[in-house]
């Protein structure tokens, strides 16, 4: 998971030292675990509904079962790159990210100024020990806060991008669970760069097709961009 990573250094009993202003960015793509188990889901989906179907049937079914299935599979890198509900998620997501990176930014810039006027005063012998002793347990207290603050940025962005997923997921299963009902596959895998799916006929790729109907959908849902 992307974290923002703000290092801040403090020896007990010494002034902290400023925070670094060295950060690791967050990767603006959304990740895309979830979708690794879309075929499952699918898969789940479609077993369940045949099983029901097979105890009602009963011995009838039992020469269908012996048939070859029906089998495709969606690459779902191709869905992260070219289906619009993604693009429109990844844009969201980023401008969170900026929002919370400038308020930390802000935060400890207002932080940082405060260490160097500390500093300053202290070089030039303009404080008390008794007062340069609060100051700096001050200043210990405010970089702790800036801490928190820094994780609770984190964790929002960590919550947003598994509910963004979570939505993904959710809007790419249920278009496949209506378009089967016409289709009639039975089960739909899931392909990825790195996938355990090894080798596959690229007859059974259904992506061009799913991907230009799940954007029509989301068209349809979503009010014409200006």
């Amino acid at each position: 998971m992307n974290e923002i990573q703000e290092s801040f250094v403090g020896e007990p009993n010494n002034l902290p030292t400023q925070p670094s202003s060295k950060k690791q960015s967050y990767q603006t793509g959304l990740n895309i675990f979830l979708l690794v188990g879309l075929g499952v889901l699918f898969i789940l989906h479609v077993t369940e509904k045949k099983t029901s179907q097979n105890k009602e049937q009963g011995p009838a079914v039992a020469e269908n079962l012996n048939r070859v299935p029906s089998i495709a599979f969606i690459n779902s890198d191709s869905i992260m790159v070219h289906y619009e509900l993604v693009k429109d998620m990844r844009k969201l997501f980023e401008a969170s990210t900026k929002r919370k990176e400038n308020e930390l930014k802000a935060q400890q810039k207002t932080f940082e100024g405060k260490v160097s006027e500390y500093q300053r005063k202290l070089n030039s012998n303009a404080i008390s020990g008794d007062i340069a002793q609060i100051t700096e347990q001050q200043l210990m207290k405010e970089q702790q806060r800036l801490v928190d603050f820094r994780d609770e940025l984190t964790e929002e962005l960590a919550r947003e991008e598994y509910e963004l997923n979570i939505q993904l997921l959710d809007s790419v299963t249920n278009f496949l669970v209506r378009y089967n009902q016409a289709k009639q596959y039975d089960a739909v895998f899931n392909f990825k760069q790195g996938s355990t799916i090894f080798i596959r006929n690229d007859a059974m790729d259904i992506t061009p097709e799913v991907l230009e109907k799940l954007n029509d959908e989301y068209r349809l849902k979503t009010p014409p961009k200006k």
